[in-house]
């Protein structure tokens, strides 16, 4: 469970500050509540973040998907039906039974309905409260649940229109302008206002090279017959329509609707060929070999790669198109200043490069870059030539009128399923991405 490893992690790090904070005994022990989409936060930087600050790290990761609460709704109700049937006593109590569906039901939110759920709460006790005629004024907001997110753009876009994230206080920032001048003006977060952006991932093709004899230069290849029930798709309507749109020669934020049906007639053509459309069972299914092509940003395919040595990788001649991801203060937080020590802490030019390699996603700092050593800096599929990435897009949120249409008509599609359209990335898990230690040593002295 996610929630029992933030815990974990929170529990490491307090020996590690034990001695900081012997001294400071009247003071507040400040435990920060981190959220990452994905394991792309080096445990060991968060460590020395604690040792050297005394503020105390919750770290949680996940993917905040459907997919997900709905496996773990399901879980519980498995256990319960077998308790049922077997005459037994059941393993689990009905308030054990029940906490697991409190569970599921809050993994199935993605991280947007998390930080709002407070605000729903809040309303549904002041409504009772004046029903009941009760004294309004005692009811208070709970605070957020989390107090930094790290996440893609798509969700902070999301994030900024719900008025979920803070605007972020620079002067406590000083090492934030280590990052790149073009991510420093994202087009979800213009002037970097709420965001601090510290990787960028492109999209391009992933074959076992020992299936497919042939060099991969088109997105068409997709659409081949040849490989026909060896191809994957991503599991959600962002990235497959992105796929489509670029073999067509549109922009990936297009909302165009002549542009949009012809990407959705693409995909609906090439749903007979799909063994399947999955986000993380696509890790195992082309690493295994039981899958042959796949689309996959940059990151994730080298993770992928690691692992199986047939595998390769190259941007389509057609195009591609970028994602990226910051950190986010949460609006509400009692610990803004904190918040803020956090992120400044993992800018610090260094750590920003340790951790791009952790999880071998790209660096959005040059300055970061030049810490890396050759190996790392020259790698074309993780920092390709400036003519691969020129012209290139930032996926936007898009949530236009044009493309709701196709949200709804996503799960009609052959072989795709509503309860896994996951978020944008297929993220590295624990254990699938660099060790602390290949980090540390891959970081050039300054």
């Amino acid at each position: 469970m996610k929630r029992t490893l933030s815990l974990l992690l929170a529990a490491a790090f307090l020996p590690a500050c034990a001695g900081l904070l012997s001294g400071c005994s009247s003071q507040e022990t400040v435990t920060l509540r981190v959220y990452c989409e994905g394991d792309l936060i080096r445990s060991s930087l968060m460590d020395e973040f604690s040792k050297e600050t005394g503020i105390l790290v919750e770290y949680t990761t996940g993917d905040s998907t459907l997919e997900n609460g709905m496996n773990l709704t399901e879980d519980a109700d498995a256990t319960a039906d077998s308790a049922a049937s077997s005459g037994a006593s059941p393993e689990l109590t009905e308030a054990e039974l029940a906490a697991l569906e409190e569970d599921a039901a809050w993994e199935a939110l993605d991280l947007y309905d998390r930080l709002q759920q407070r605000y729903i709460d809040y309303e549904e006790a002041l409504a009772q409260a004046e029903a009941e005629g009760g004294d309004t004024e005692s009811v208070t907001m709970e605070e957020p649940v989390y107090d930094v997110v790290f996440t893609s753009g798509d969700m902070i876009e999301r994030l900024i229109a719900g008025g979920l994230v803070a605007e972020l206080d620079y002067s406590q920032l000083s090492n934030a302008g280590a990052i790149n001048e073009d991510y420093q003006n994202c087009d979800y977060d213009p002037g970097a206002v709420y965001s601090v952006t510290t990787l960028w991932q492109m999209m391009g093709l992933l074959w076992n090279a020992d299936a497919i004899d042939t060099q991969v230069t088109s997105w068409d290849i997709l659409w081949s017959e040849d490989y026909a029930g060896q191809i994957l798709m991503p599991s959600n309507l962002r990235d497959a329509m992105a796929v489509a749109l670029t073999r067509l020669g549109y922009s990936v934020n297009t909302e165009d609707s002549d542009e949009l049906a012809a990407a959705w007639a693409l995909l609906n053509r090439q749903a007979p060929l799909v063994q399947d459309y999955t986000a993380s069972e696509g890790f195992s299914k082309m690493t295994e070999g039981t899958a042959w092509l796949t689309p996959a940003y940059s990151g994730d395919a080298l993770n992928m790669m690691s692992d199986n040595t047939a595998l390769s990788f190259a941007v389509p001649t057609e195009g591609t198109w970028r994602i990226s991801y910051g950190y986010c203060v949460v609006d509400g937080t009692s610990y803004s200043e904190e918040a803020l020590t956090f992120i400044n802490y993992m800018c610090q030019v260094e750590n920003l490069a340790k951790n791009a390699i952790y999880c071998k996603y790209s660096v959005t700092s040059d300055e970061a870059l030049e810490k890396m050593d050759s190996s790392w800096r020259n790698n074309p599929l993780a920092y390709p030539d400036e003519s691969v990435t020129a012209g290139t897009e930032l996926l936007s949120l898009n949530g236009s009128e044009a493309w709701a249409d196709y949200t709804a008509q996503w799960a009609e599609l052959p072989g795709t399923d509503p309860a896994e359209d996951t978020e944008a990335s297929e993220f590295p898990t624990e254990g699938e991405t660099a060790s602390d230690t290949d980090a540390e040593n891959e970081v050039a002295a300054s």
